[in-house]
């Protein structure tokens, strides 16, 4: 089996499974701390939804975001969703008051560290 197969190395710079971790773990601390551009102002603004659920997000948890963006569809009451590589939890937080009481939000990340936050916040 190849090491990009089994997460021990990837792409041709060698980042290895480890290497993510310990970036997104314990290097970050808050947004600031991110060391890419790669993630851009939407050229639309978020629509006024998302933007009041995201009001209610705990401070702790946005000051830890590290996302690109999210694409969310408009009628997700009752819904069950997944997200994949949640950290701090802040999608997962606002995603649960878009599904309701009869949804379900699954966040799941790698970081030890990215899932104690969600947890005290």
């Amino acid at each position: 089996m190849s090491d990009c197969m089994n997460m021990r190395k990837c792409g041709s710079q060698g980042v290895k499974h480890e290497d993510i971790k310990d970036y997104y773990g314990k290097q970050l601390k808050k947004t600031s701390d991110l060391k890419s551009n790669a993630c851009v102002a939407p050229a639309k603004p978020c629509p006024a939804f998302i933007r009041k659920a995201l009001q209610n997000v705990h401070p702790e948890v946005t000051a830890k975001y590290y996302g690109c963006g999210l694409v969310v569809p408009e009628c997700l009451e009752g819904c069950c969703v997944l997200d994949l590589g949640s950290g701090s939890g802040q999608d997962c937080y606002m995603l649960s008051q878009l599904v309701g009481e009869n949804g379900h939000i699954t966040g799941i990340d790698m970081t030890k560290e990215q899932v104690e936050g969600c947890h005290s916040s």
